[in-house]
């Protein structure tokens, strides 16, 4: 913060100025102090998994659908969505989605590294370590693709069942997730952005502090070596299904139309 020194004003004046320029850089400290408290209040309560008190401190609330006579029937939420549902709590299908959410977040790790405050806005450079999901998602593509080549027929059966297990319960990724452990770790650098709201300050949810937090699972590409085993894996279905010829493509139809259905 900038201040014009008034050489030619009297002392008493220019004591007053040399005043408010320590009270201004003691708000700014406090500022950053308030903003270091939010971050780390926000990255504490998504490691356990506190969402209630994760949305508190973050936008990650968008909007809620209601009913014709105006009941909550779903919110819409950045990250978390299905854990966050009205009554969705304590079905089957809720307690897989929490118990992957809670691997996701077991051996996350973060660093502040800086905080640049402008007025109501900040910029927050953070380091945060996990799991790599990059790695995991494709491994887990690979063991599908296994699964589809070593079934009878040409094994869409067998992806429908797999696809509904990972629905129900997701003890496949799961236990891939346990195999790999801490032995493959992302280290992301992000920047996030804080809003102040009255005296509240706000984290925003972008898209890359998603990415960040969850092990880069939104890559778009797997790593090199997993790339090519699933390229081979491709061909090798290819020639599956060309075995199987016109029984294989009319199958192929019908799964895809139910889909669609």
């Amino acid at each position: 913060m900038e201040h014009k020194k008034r050489w030619a004003i009297v002392c008493v004046i220019a004591a007053g100025i040399f005043s408010l320029c320590a009270c201004g850089k003691k708000a700014e400290e406090k500022g950053k102090e308030n903003l270091e408290l939010v971050v780390s209040q926000t990255m504490e309560s998504l490691k356990e998994l506190e969402l209630e008190r994760f949305n508190e401190c973050t936008d990650n609330y968008v909007s809620t659908q209601r009913n014709w006579i105006g009941i909550p029937v779903r919110k819409e939420y950045r990250v978390f969505n299905e854990l966050l549902q009205p009554g969705f709590k304590g079905g089957k299908r809720y307690e897989a989605n929490y118990k992957l959410a809670e691997k996701i977040v077991e051996h996350m790790t973060w660093e502040v590294k800086d905080i640049r405050q402008d007025g109501e806005k900040a910029e927050i450079d953070m380091e945060i370590s996990n799991i790599d999901m990059q790695k995991v998602m494709g491994e887990y593509e690979i063991h599908l693709l296994e699964n589809m080549l070593e079934s009878e027929g040409i094994g869409i059966g067998q992806l429908v069942k797999d696809m509904a297990d990972l629905a129900n319960g997701q003890e496949d990724l799961i236990s891939l997730m346990d195999t790999i452990g801490t032995q493959y770790v992302c280290t992301m650098e992000v920047t996030i952005f804080a809003y102040q709201k009255g005296r509240q300050w706000e984290v925003h949810i972008s898209d890359e502090f998603i990415n960040a937090f969850m092990g880069n699972m939104m890559a778009e590409d797997y790593p090199e070596d997993l790339e090519r085993r699933i390229n081979e894996l491709l061909k090798q279905y290819e020639q599956k299904m060309e075995e199987w010829g016109e029984e294989a493509a009319e199958t192929v139809e019908k799964w895809v139309s139910n889909l669609g259905t």
